[in-house]
C-alpha cells in the first residue's frame, strides 16, 4: 500500500470502522470458531468412528503441530512474495475441501486412520500458510496507527471462538455426531473465504518493493535473511527468546493439567473444562484491555509486567475441592489475561516494526521457534510428573516461568516507555 493511501472500504472514522476490516474480522471469527469445533470433533472421529489407540491419538495431535516445524519458515517466504488476500482465500478453500472429505468418506464407510492423519497434516499446512499471509495482511488493511486496536479485536474474537467452539462441538456431537462437526468446520471455511473475497481493498503489485530483484532470490536465501533479521534485532530477539521459554514451560504444564485435576486432585472432568473456559475468558479480557493498558503504561512497560501476572499461575497447583479450585481458577484468569495483553502488544509491535517485505517471514520465524519447543515441553512435563509428584512438577514449571521472565529485561525494552514504531532495517 502506498504511503498515505487508505485502503478501499475504510471510513472517515478509521479503518477499524470500515467495511473491509469488518469483513476480515468476520472471516477470522467464523473460521476460528469452526476450527475450535474441529479441535473437539476430529479426535472423537478418530476414537469413535475408527477406534484409534492411545498411540494413534498422540500421532494425530502431532500431525496437527508438525507443519509449523516443517513448512513454517517456507510459508513466511511464500506469503511475503505474493499478495496476501488471494493466498488467504486459497487456504480457506483448500481447508474446506480437506475437512469436508472426512465426513464424506465416513458416510461412505471408507474412512481410514491413515487418511485422517494425512488430512490433519495437510489442513495444518494450510493453517500455517494462512497465518503467514494473515499476519502480513492486517497492517496493510488498517495501517500502523490502528494495529493495537485491530489486534485487540481480532484476538478477542479468537478467544471468544475458543469458548464457543468446543461448546458447539459438544452440542453437535451429542445431538448428531462428531462427523457432522467437521462438516460445520468445512462450511465455516467457505464463509470465511467469501468474506475475504468481498474485501474491496487490493494490494498493489509493487507493494513489497524490489519485485524483480526479490523474485530472483531463493527460498533458502529469504529464510536465512528472516532468521538473521530476527536474531540480530535487539527487540525481536528478546521477545522471541522470552516467548520460546514460556511456551516450553507452558507445554509442560498443559501435559499435566488433566492428570493433575482428575487423578491427583480427585476432581471431576468438568474441572478441566472450567480451566479451559477460564483461560479463554482471561484471553478475551486481556484482548479487551490491551489498548487501555498500553495507553497507560506504554507498550514496552506492558511487556515488563510479565513476572507480575505470571506469579498468579503459581496458584493453579493449589487446586482441590471447594474454595481451592476457585483460588486456582482465579490465579489462572489473571495469568491468562496478562499473557494475552502482552501477545496483543507484541503482535502489534512486530507488524508495525518489521519492514513490509519481511512481515510474514519474521512472524513465521518467530512462530517456528515458539511452536518448535512445544513437543520438548510436553516431554519435560511428562518426565517431571513421573519423577516427582504432579503437583510439585506444576509448581516447578510455573516458578521457572516467572524466573525466565528475566529475558524481557535484557536489552533495550527495559529502558523505554514505548517500543519503537519505525521500520527496522533488515541486515544487509
Amino acid at each position: 500500500m502506498a504511503t498515505g493511501t487508505a485502503p478501499a472500504g475504510t471510513t472517515a472514522g478509521g479503518a477499524l470502522r470500515g467495511r473491509d476490516f469488518r469483513l476480515l474480522w468476520t472471516a477470522e471469527t467464523v473460521s476460528k470458531t469452526g476450527t475450535a469445533v474441529t479441535t473437539f470433533a476430529l479426535p472423537l472421529v478418530a476414537l469413535q468412528t475408527l477406534g484409534a489407540t492411545t498411540l494413534m491419538m498422540g500421532v494425530l495431535n502431532a500431525m496437527i503441530w508438525l507443519p509449523w516445524l516443517l513448512v513454517g519458515l517456507q510459508a513466511g517466504v511464500w506469503a511475503d512474495r505474493r499478495n496476501q488476500r488471494p493466498l488467504m482465500i486459497g487456504c480457506q478453500i483448500a481447508s474446506a475441501l480437506l475437512i469436508v472429505s472426512v465426513p464424506v468418506l465416513a458416510w461412505l464407510g471408507t474412512l481410514t486412520m491413515g487418511y485422517l492423519l494425512v488430512i490433519a497434516f495437510a489442513s495444518g499446512c494450510s493453517t500455517v500458510l494462512f497465518t503467514a499471509a494473515y499476519n502480513a495482511y492486517v497492517p496493510f488493511l488498517v495501517g500502523r496507527s490502528e494495529l493495537m486496536a485491530a489486534n485487540s479485536r481480532l484476538m478477542g474474537s479468537e478467544q471468544a471462538a475458543n469458548i464457543a467452539g468446543p461448546g458447539i462441538g459438544v452440542l453437535i456431537t451429542q445431538v448428531f455426531s462428531a462427523v457432522l462437526g467437521l462438516a460445520v468446520d468445512a462450511f465455516s471455511f467457505v464463509v470465511s473465504a467469501v468474506c475475504l473475497w468481498s474485501i474491496r481493498a487490493r494490494e498493489p503489485s509493487d507493494r513489497q518493493g524490489g519485485g524483480a530483484e526479490r523474485a530472483r532470490t531463493t527460498f533458502r536465501a529469504d529464510i536465512w535473511a528472516a532468521v538473521r533479521f530476527v536474531a540480530r534485532d535487539p527487540y525481536l530477539r528478546i521477545i522471541t527468546a522470552s516467548s520460546t521459554t514460556t511456551n516450553l514451560l507452558m507445554a509442560g504444564i498443559q501435559a499435566l493439567v488433566v492428570v493433575f485435576l482428575v487423578r491427583d486432585s480427585g476432581l471431576s472432568p468438568w474441572a478441566v473444562g472450567a480451566t479451559t473456559v477460564t483461560i479463554s475468558v482471561g484471553g478475551m479480557l486481556g484482548a479487551f484491555i490491551a489498548p487501555k493498558v498500553t495507553g497507560r503504561l506504554g507498550t514496552a512497560r506492558t511487556l515488563l509486567t510479565a513476572p507480575v501476572t505470571d506469579c498468579f499461575l503459581l496458584l493453579f497447583p493449589l487446586a482441590g475441592h471447594g474454595p481451592l479450585l476457585v483460588v486456582a481458577l482465579a490465579g489462572t484468569l489473571v495469568w491468562a489475561t496478562g499473557i494475552v495483553v502482552r501477545n496483543v502488544t507484541g503482535g502489534a509491535f512486530r507488524q508495525a516494526y518489521c519492514p513490509p517485505e519481511m512481515r510474514a517471514r519474521a512472524a513465521m520465524t518467530m512462530r517456528f521457534t515458539f511452536f518448535g519447543v512445544w513437543p520438548l515441553g510436553s516431554l519435560l512435563g511428562g518426565v517431571l510428573g513421573s519423577v516427582l509428584d504432579v503437583r510439585t512438577a506444576l509448581f516447578l514449571l510455573a516458578g521457572a516461568n516467572v524466573i525466565t521472565d528475566v529475558w524481557i529485561f535484557v536489552g533495550p525494552i527495559k529502558r523505554s516507555r514505548d517500543l519503537p514504531t519505525e521500520f527496522a532495517k533488515p541486515p544487509g
